[in-house]
């Protein structure tokens, strides 16, 4: 069973162990829009929040297997996935079907 993701919106807040972002200032419980925020700092992009984190901004990819590169935009978002599912009836009927 493949694991389900989900994008966090900006206001939620997040718990981590210290010893994962040793090198971001950053406490060990913040909201998503807190760590994008340190995550743009750190990475020294100067360029508007909005463009790297919501609208995205401007570039090209060479995808594998592709005949050429692909304009397009990237962006940065969190995402969560449980270790448990939230609901594991119904994952226990999935895997009994």
């Amino acid at each position: 069973m493949e694991k389900q993701f989900e994008r966090l919106e900006r206001n939620e807040v997040i718990s981590i162990n210290s010893k994962d972002f040793e090198n971001l200032e950053i406490s060990t419980t913040f909201k998503v829009l807190e760590l994008l925020e340190v995550i743009q700092k750190y990475i020294s992009f100067q360029m508007p929040e909005a463009s790297f984190f919501d609208q995205g901004i401007d570039c090209e990819i060479l995808k594998l297997g592709a005949r050429g590169w692909k304009k397009g935009k990237v962006r940065i978002c969190v995402e969560f996935c449980p270790e448990e599912p939230e609901y594991p009836l119904e994952d226990l009927a999935e895997l009994l079907e």
